[in-house]
């Protein structure tokens, strides 16, 4: 079932187009990581999803019923877009129990269980507006998640956190998923989409340019086999009688793109000294999502 759908969908704000004719579907229990630059068009998307504003063309599509103004599933959805908002003479509960009466649920037990699922507990009582930027996040992830939503849209949800919120936020989302939740998430933070996501689309100057599937990413990282030695220059001799992907880097790294080699890079170092020139360093490389990013958009450009 496609949880998400859109078709061609498009804002202008002024002559300026935020998105550009996004499509894109989300499958029922998949984790979407929608990845851009600032500017990009992602919150525009994002506000679009939940019908904050009204694109110039194309159609969203949740739960495979149209959103207009009759769509009524608000109640299967949460969401933090850009930064949690929050009643800041309020405590961390008594915000809650607003957005619980908001919601008109039923079952005021959940207060308590989400303040400790965002480990919470220990600012309780605390007013909203004396809140670390880190607990503030917390704080809209639990009005986020309070109602147990079967869809989650979150715009920079690990902004301000601590490499342990961070972490812990990271297996909140995969337990989520794994319980049949769907996750729409926006981020800068691409190492994290990376561990996440199941699939990414990234998105540039409105435009969606690229989605892949985790699996497909996989393939794409520039893998390749970084060799020092006391010697340089022979040593790519030498190889490249065993390999024609060989060559020297700009930071003097001999770099070795061959499958074999990267598959098993020990037959490298292995080579190198029955040929008498034993290597100061062998390591394999593998590009990560945030240099694919960049190389990805540039080619775009």
């Amino acid at each position: 079932m496609q949880i998400i759908k859109t078709n061609s969908l498009t804002k202008f704000f002024g002559t300026t187009a935020a998105t550009d004719n996004i499509s894109i579907q989300v499958e029922l229990g998949e984790i979407y990581g929608f990845l851009g630059l600032n500017g990009a068009g992602k919150t525009t998307l994002i506000r679009m999803l939940l019908g904050m504003i009204k694109p110039n063309n194309g159609t969203v599509m949740l739960f495979d019923k149209e959103l207009t103004s009759k769509f009524n599933q608000w109640n299967d959805i949460g969401y933090m877009v850009e930064t949690p908002s929050a009643y800041p003479n309020l405590s961390v509960r008594e915000n809650l129990m607003v957005y619980y009466k908001l919601r008109q649920l039923n079952n005021p037990l959940e207060i308590d269980f989400i303040i400790e699922k965002l480990k919470l507990s220990k600012y309780k009582d605390t007013k909203a507006k004396v809140l670390s930027m880190g607990n503030q996040q917390r704080l809209g992830l639990a009005k986020a998640l309070m109602h147990r939503p079967k869809l989650l849209i979150l715009d920079e949800p690990i902004n301000g956190l601590d490499p342990e919120g961070i972490v812990e936020v990271r297996n909140l989302l995969k337990e989520l998923s794994k319980n049949g939740s769907t996750i729409f998430l926006s981020s800068h933070i691409l190492g994290e989409v990376a561990k996440v996501a199941n699939r990414i689309g990234i998105v540039h100057e409105g435009k969606l340019i690229k989605e892949l599937t985790s699996n497909e990413l996989n393939d794409q990282l520039i893998k390749k086999v970084l060799v020092q030695t006391s010697d340089n220059a022979r040593a790519i001799e030498l190889l490249k009688s065993i390999s024609h992907k060989v060559a020297l880097s700009e930071d003097d790294d001999i770099e070795i793109l061959d499958g074999k080699a990267i598959k098993q890079p020990e037959n490298i170092s292995k080579f190198l000294v029955e040929q008498g020139l034993p290597p100061r360093q062998v390591r394999l490389f593998t590009e990560d999502l945030e240099m694919f990013f960049l190389r990805t958009i540039r080619t775009k450009a």
